[in-house]
């Protein structure tokens, strides 16, 4: 076994598109769903949760209807 192998690798945080996208669909709720009920496009939720879009009104807005508003506050940055 060599030294590179040996050397801890830390865990990778995942994205706040991620977060998003990982409480929506553990809610069952579709694109269509979420857009609705934020007032958002299903293109901005969508945008959101593939890390195209960075609008923290839109974050939160998303963040709080999918109940997980301090999680993603507390995303590291």
């Amino acid at each position: 076994m060599n030294m590179v192998s040996k050397i801890a690798k830390p865990p990778v945080a995942p994205s706040v598109g991620a977060l998003l996208a990982e409480a929506r669909l553990a809610r069952g709720y579709s694109l269509d769903d979420v857009a609705e009920t934020t007032g958002l496009t299903v293109a901005e939720v969508a945008a959101l949760e593939n890390d195209a879009d960075f609008d923290a009104s839109r974050i939160r807005r998303t963040a709080s209807v999918l109940g997980i508003l301090e999680k993603i506050c507390d995303a590291p940055r």
